[in-house]
């Protein structure tokens, strides 16, 4: 019974408010005009229906209709109303214009040059003497989008401090993402990636349709501009796209989901074409066509919302951190965005207060601006430990052949005083003993001796591109001086000659890889096979040697410098062996 008795006087034609001290009793009526040709004298004799604050009037989408209102407001209290106000909550209707007698004494929307003194609200200021009433019509039209109201009476007080939180709010939105914008703006300098500029892009269709949803923009920089409804529209239809573009390189669908890319692409082109279709309607005056395309573009943006929330979810398989974080940042978008189309179709009786959507973007656009930030920032201390390795790689690489340099000259030290030095001081004592022929014999020795090492170390013939007559002819010096020991060396569909600068590298790696099989591996057998093929050339060598266990012993210097050397020509290097099994040693070298 109480509760029966409660709502029975919320909703009572005469309501009482209370402002201050004094009292107002407010009685409120309205009629829809469908045709919009009444005026405010024919409309008086018209049959209005009572309605009360806060109670919602809905009366569709794209309608030349227009809602008059009757206000008769009585000061019941024992001083005078200074400070109250008339609110209609929808902020965005063409045009409010309130009469009193016939007299026009205010005019507010989008559709008008004139301002309210509120942000948040359409506000016309009322004072009453105290047990005085006045009475008022307000004609209300919004003809694009939805014509939807209520009103209610407010306090100068109350509303200046909401729409001072709200211009705050919302100024401090524009400034954080105007930061962020130039910060990512550095970035696409930097790096040169499209995610930062589609990021940008997204991030200005943001604050257009915000300061336009909020009011900002006519209340605050451009009250002349008579379009906003228009701009509302379109700039939400280009922000959205913006998003879902965002979204689809962010998760890189071209790549792991072709046929949803393939989707939004079309679900998108087809909202283009929307566009231009309402465009010329609205040019041509055919408001009464609107519907049909804004019907279709809001079930294509909710298509594409529903795709994009699927790839998502499916891409927790591919990329987990990058699909919660487009799950943390777009549920909040996906939840407004789907209330605001359901309710469009009437499948919902409420959609999420435009208020909300400062907040959302703000939040979005943040989390999206904090997950580029982290990733290009992770990005660059990757390149950073990359770059410290490529410089420890190459001071190795350079410890490398400085060694592999004093190796080559030490062997090339000893060479010349154990086989020259003794010759030529014996050459040197048969001189002055007056022994002339025999100090001659000695020399043309020494003379072979020189070539025969001079051919050791790097035959002239590997000028002429003889890498297989170079080593044949190596291999064949080697057998001479072996026991119990045997190089054999094949080849197969190997050219005779090879121009190309690393016959000279694998000309040494082979006597080397040779050496260590008999001297480090104690090998009987030595096998050097060579295959010729269409696009690149294998070197296998194999030995009965002792063999080793990979997984127990390093490959060593030795047969790390050969890898990193075969490694600089584009090559592969593998090895493979046993310990009692000996060594299988393969080398692929690209045409180049």
């Amino acid at each position: 019974m109480k509760i029966t008795c409660f709502l029975s006087l919320l909703f009572v034609t005469a309501s009482t408010f209370a402002l201050g001290q004094g009292k107002l009793e407010i009685d409120s009526k309205y009629v829809i005009d469908s045709s919009s040709t009444c005026n405010i004298k024919t409309i008086k004799s018209k049959s209005f229906k009572s309605f009360v604050a806060n109670q919602e009037i809905d009366i569709g989408y794209n309608k030349n209709a227009s809602v008059w209102c009757y206000f008769k407001i009585r000061n019941t209290g024992p001083v005078v109303i200074t400070n109250s106000w008339l609110c209609f909550d929808n902020y965005h209707l063409d045009s409010l214009v309130i009469y009193e007698g016939e007299k026009v004494l205010k005019i507010l929307g989008d559709r008008t040059s004139y301002r309210s003194a509120f942000l948040h609200t359409l506000a016309f200021p009322i004072s009453l003497d105290r047990g005085k009433e006045r009475i008022f019509y307000v004609k209300i039209k919004k003809q694009i989008s939805k014509l939807d109201f209520s009103y209610h009476l407010a306090d100068s007080n109350e509303l200046s401090e909401k729409s001072n939180l709200m211009i705050s709010v919302v100024s401090f939105f524009i400034g954080i993402v105007f930061l962020l914008i130039l910060f990512n703006t550095i970035l696409l300098l930097i790096s040169k990636k499209k995610l930062f500029l589609f990021y940008i892009l997204y991030s200005i269709l943001s604050i257009i349709y915000i300061l336009i949803s909020t009011n900002y923009a006519k209340q605050l920089l451009f009250p002349e501009f008579l379009y906003y409804s228009e701009g509302r529209i379109y700039s939400s239809c280009f922000w959205i796209m913006a998003l879902t573009s965002f979204l689809s390189h962010y998760l890189n669908l071209r790549k792991f989901e072709p046929v949803k890319y393939r989707i939004i692409l079309g679900v998108y082109s087809l909202n283009l074409c929307l566009i231009v279709v309402t465009i010329i309607q609205l040019y041509l005056g055919k408001y009464d066509g609107l519907k049909l395309p804004m019907l279709l573009g809001y079930l294509n943006f909710l298509i594409g919302l529903v795709v994009i929330l699927w790839s998502t979810i499916l891409h927790l398989r591919i990329n987990r951190p990058i699909a919660i974080y487009i799950l943390l940042s777009f549920l909040p978008q996906m939840v407004w965005g789907t209330c605001v189309i359901l309710n469009f179709f009437g499948l919902i009786p409420v959609s999420i207060n435009t208020d909300w959507l400062v907040y959302i973007s703000l939040y979005e656009t943040l989390f999206f601006g904090y997950i580029l930030t982290k990733n290009y920032i992770d990005t660059f201390q990757t390149n950073n430990k990359l770059v410290k390795e490529i410089t420890i790689e190459k001071e190795r690489s350079l410890q490398a052949i400085t060694q592999v340099q004093i190796r080559e000259r030490r062997s090339i030290a000893n060479i010349i005083h154990d086989n020259f030095g003794s010759k030529l001081a014996y050459i040197l004592q048969m001189i002055q003993l007056k022994n002339i022929a025999l100090a001659e014999k000695n020399i043309k020795v020494l003379a072979s001796d020189i070539r025969e090492i001079s051919h050791q170390i790097l035959p002239k013939s590997l000028d002429e591109g003889a890498l297989i007559s170079s080593l044949n002819s190596q291999v064949v010096s080697l057998n001479t001086g072996l026991i119990g020991a045997k190089i054999d060396l094949f080849t197969y569909d190997f050219p005779e000659k090879i121009e190309n600068v690393w016959i000279y590298d694998l000309y040494l790696i082979a006597l080397e890889i040779i050496n260590n099989a008999l001297k480090h591996g104690n090998a009987s057998s030595v096998i050097l096979e060579l295959y010729g093929y269409p696009d690149v050339y294998v070197f296998q060598f194999s030995d009965n040697g002792k063999g080793f266990d990979l997984n127990h012993i390093s490959k060593g210097f030795g047969l790390e410098n050969i890898e990193k050397r075969i490694k600089y020509y584009k090559g592969e290097f593998e090895i493979n062996s046993r310990p009692g099994e000996g060594t299988v040693i393969q080398i692929t070298i690209p045409h180049m």
